[in-house]
């Protein structure tokens, strides 16, 4: 991670917890001597010791808004990259909750295939729009 870590120009978003329905195959995995979760280590380690520049985030996926939860209070208002709301099953109003900061804010909400497969049509653009505004809507209804 140090080349890219010491590029203070650039972001870096480090991966603790996908939305994939595997992602405990080995995120869930206890290490070191805490013997606390790789996700909680990844999380832990990226806000304590790879930060130092201001340029971090982390991803953390909303089908699990538990570990959200936990992440959130590890990395304090570091950015939450969160994909997974809509068709992998993350709600909106759990991904809020246990994912914004203490400004209520923090979070970079992804929903591709909700925007992307707003319509098949000549309409995609404003249906696209629609969905987009849609969702932040719901998002900000929730912070």
């Amino acid at each position: 991670m140090k080349p890219f870590l010491d590029r203070k120009d650039k972001g870096i978003i480090v991966l603790a917890r996908t939305s994939n329905p595997g992602a405990g195959e080995f995120q869930d995995l206890p290490v070191g001597q805490t013997q606390e979760p790789l996700y909680r280590v990844i999380a832990r380690q990226v806000a304590q010791s790879w930060n130092e520049n201001g340029n971090c985030a982390v991803v953390v996926g909303a089908t699990y808004p538990k570990e959200l939860a936990e992440i959130r209070e590890i990395v304090g208002d570091m950015p939450i990259l969160i994909p997974g709301i809509g068709a992998q099953g993350g709600e909106v109003e759990a991904t809020v909750n246990a994912g914004k900061d203490s400004r209520t804010w923090g979070m970079i909400v992804n929903s591709s295939r909700g925007i992307i497969f707003a319509s098949k049509g000549a309409d995609f653009a404003p249906a696209a729009r629609q969905a987009t505004e849609q969702l932040r809507g719901e998002i900000n209804k929730f912070r």
